[in-house]
């Protein structure tokens, strides 16, 4: 598939990206042999629900002073996903409890109906250059 990307549309490179998820050091060296690039983190969640992210929503809708409050309770999200189960590191499990909270806490309506639209199309262009996050998650799909 990437091979007929690049024929299609000339100049055009294709990076291939996945989850960290649990995959292990020898699976991650394995698929970086191959040119897959890996996350550093569980998921790519785990970068559009960083704490740096939530606090610049915050800032964003005019309410930084809530952005200790939105913090906590993503900890009693992910807290609250651990007790079902789940890794400490699956922000994803917890996102959806995170989004009604930020909802909820920061009074925003429109800004999608689950977490992941809420997740593209809200927290994404909050992942600016001058953010540790954003450095992370291009070295992770550039390397650099």
């Amino acid at each position: 598939m990437a091979a007929a990307i690049t024929v299609i549309a000339s100049g055009c490179a294709v990076l291939r990206l996945v989850d960290r998820d649990d995959h292990g050091p020898q699976d991650v060296q394995d698929l970086r042999s191959q040119g897959i690039n890996v996350l550093s983190r569980r998921h790519v969640e785990c970068f559009l629900y960083d704490d740096e992210v939530l606090t610049a929503l915050c800032v964003s809708a005019g309410k930084g002073s809530e952005a200790a409050g939105l913090l906590q309770d993503k900890a009693d999200s992910v807290s609250a996903s651990v007790a079902r189960g789940n890794p400490a590191d699956d922000i994803k499990s917890a996102a959806g409890q995170i989004y009604n909270s930020a909802k909820r806490r920061l009074g925003l309506t429109g800004v999608g109906n689950d977490q992941q639209s809420f997740a593209r199309n809200i927290l994404a262009p909050l992942v600016t250059p001058n953010m540790q996050t954003y450095r992370d998650l291009r070295y992770c799909i550039f390397g650099i």
